[in-house]
């Protein structure tokens, strides 16, 4: 596997000015990242600073993907979703758009998941982003944020049962998989039906080849922890689970600190837990074949 790290852990210090792209890219390349997600809410970067983005992490030997914070059910979406299509494609042929269904259709109070009309509209749309992005030659990766990994099949629906209607009749788009987020599945702050972290293996096992991309933080007693840590779900058994049936990016996404210097030290102190652990043996080192 590759380790990743998202632009979205330093996304309050860029914003504020204190760093920039190639900053993050220096550091990126210091600590040995592979990849990088290039995280750009509403598509709203220019091309030609996405372009030099994706050449500058090239000269580093580190790939790119790109990250938005779209809504299938607002107006607009699509727009934004075909923007965020134009500049994925910068970063080569299969480059990886990672988007999201509908997080503000989930935010009521006491909805663990998606009634069966709105899980029904995240499969159609999905299939007609798909069709959008396959003529880019990009491929969509669609992550479960608050929805749940499982609904309970009457009253409400998650991401297993988005899988499931994708998966009729002729099965999901060539271009169409999953951002696999552990932490998000099992957080008690951001998924309003949390998972076991036993329904976590079982979704990897069921779910396997629709991985495209996983993001990693670890949550304890349901709360995301500043930097990777042990965890509810524990760490060898989940690299364990994911090395035996993927090979992608797994991409570093501890919450984002105040100032630059918090962001490096959360991120440093995240990989040095990964060493200690021994847990950087899953990823292979860059200029090593």
């Amino acid at each position: 596997m590759q380790l990743g790290l998202t632009t979205n852990v330093f996304a309050t210090a860029l914003a504020s000015g204190e760093g920039d792209l190639s900053a993050l890219l220096d550091f990126a390349e210091e600590e040995g990242f592979s990849a990088m997600e290039l995280r750009d809410a509403d598509a709203s970067l220019p091309p030609d600073e996405v372009e030099l983005f994706v050449k500058d992490a090239r000269g580093r030997r580190i790939d790119v993907t790109y990250a938005v914070e779209n809504d299938m059910f607002a107006s607009g979406d699509r727009q934004l979703v075909a923007r965020a299509v134009e500049r994925a494609a910068l970063a080569g042929d299969g480059a990886i758009l990672r988007i999201l269904a509908s997080q503000p259709a989930l935010e009521a109070e006491g909805k663990k998941g998606y009634s069966r009309d709105e899980v029904e509209r995240v499969a159609s749309t999905a299939r007609d982003y798909a069709a959008l992005a396959d003529e880019s030659r990009v491929f969509l990766a669609l992550e479960h944020a608050r929805e749940p990994l499982y609904g309970d099949g009457r009253t409400y629906f998650g991401l297993h049962e988005i899988m499931d209607l994708l998966e009729e009749p002729d099965g999901p788009p060539r271009n169409l998989g999953i951002t696999f987020d552990p932490a998000n599945a099992v957080s008690r702050s951001i998924c309003n039906a949390p998972a076991t972290p036993e329904r976590v293996f079982e979704f990897i096992e069921e779910h396997t080849q629709y991985i495209e991309l996983v993001h990693f933080k670890t949550t304890r007693g349901g709360e995301l922890t500043p930097t990777i840590t042990d965890a509810d779900i524990e760490n060898e058994a989940l690299f364990g689970a994911l090395a035996k049936v993927y090979d992608g990016i797994v991409c570093i996404e501890t919450p984002s600190a105040p100032g630059w210097d918090d962001c490096v030290e959360s991120v440093t102190a995240s990989l040095e837990y990964l060493r200690e652990s021994g847990l950087m043996g899953y990823f292979a080192q860059k200029g090593v074949a």
